[in-house]
């Protein structure tokens, strides 16, 4: 699949990207992780938790790419290991890694961002349309499925997130080599956090820090990422998800965009 554009822009907002790091300390169970997610940092984290035994992932990380970060996912649950948020974790650390651990806190003043999920994104383009679409986004969107399902979280976690950035509209304008299409949508912001509250009603136990509200978020925001957000980031203060079907009659509403091209 594609690299979603949040990826980019929410690495560009860093200040300065932290070297990547997947190691385990030596007679410890920690291992600190650091940057883009991407194969390598993958490979390595499925090396370290080879032995199938709880570790504690210490992660800042501003995004990534969706395979490599859904494999750590599964490493991170079939070992039982623990998160540690110690900075921002955006994008699919938030929608995979964040979600898969079997316990979650977050460092004094870090932030989870949640992003658009291949669920979502597939959810926004009418059936008949789905023809045209690259296969990874289905394949994507059926491992989401089922790490939320074994993570006992609720699918709202796969389809709120994007309709909190407010998209504007969809578009399947660009195609890789072999003429299938991605799914490029434009939106006010590149990134969600839900309130604390959400997140429990959602299945999502986290022990830290959380912000309580928008002075809060915005204090924590400043701090991760001082140079601001292209776009915004956007903090909710819903109690509770919505229902699955209502989330995607929302999302089935969202117009294509307008891109002067005929459509098919």
């Amino acid at each position: 699949m594609r690299k979603a554009s949040f990826i980019g822009l929410l690495a560009a907002m860093l200040c300065a990207a932290a070297p990547l790091a997947a190691q385990a300390a030596q007679g410890g169970t920690e291992i600190p992780l650091s940057g883009h997610i991407n194969a390598a940092m993958a490979g390595r984290v499925h090396a370290a938790l080879g032995n199938g035994k709880p570790h504690v992932i210490r992660i800042t990380s501003s995004g990534g790419e969706d395979a490599p970060a859904l494999a750590i996912a599964a490493d991170i649950a079939r070992s039982r290991s623990s998160l540690v948020v110690d900075g921002i974790c955006a994008g699919p650390c938030a929608t995979y890694l964040f979600i898969a651990a079997t316990r979650r806190s977050v460092q004094p003043g870090g932030l989870v961002i949640f992003t658009a999920s291949a669920t979502s994104r597939l959810a926004m383009v009418p059936l008949q349309r789905r023809g045209e679409i690259s296969r990874s986004y289905a394949d994507t969107a059926q491992q989401e499925a089922r790490l939320l399902r074994e993570a006992r979280v609720s699918a709202a976690m796969l389809l709120e997130p994007q309709l909190g950035l407010e998209p504007k509209c969809w578009s399947l304008t660009s195609r890789d080599n072999m003429g299938k299409a991605y799914i490029n949508y434009q939106a006010r912001a590149v990134g969600w956090t839900p309130s604390r509250a959400y997140m429990a009603r959602a299945g999502l136990k986290i022990a830290g820090y959380w912000p309580e509200a928008e002075p809060q978020f915005q204090a924590a925001l400043q701090k991760a990422l001082p140079g601001g957000a292209r776009g915004g980031i956007v903090y909710s203060t819903a109690k509770a998800p919505a229902a699955e079907t209502t989330l995607l009659d929302r999302l089935q509403h969202i117009a294509e965009c307008d891109s002067g091209f005929r459509k098919r």
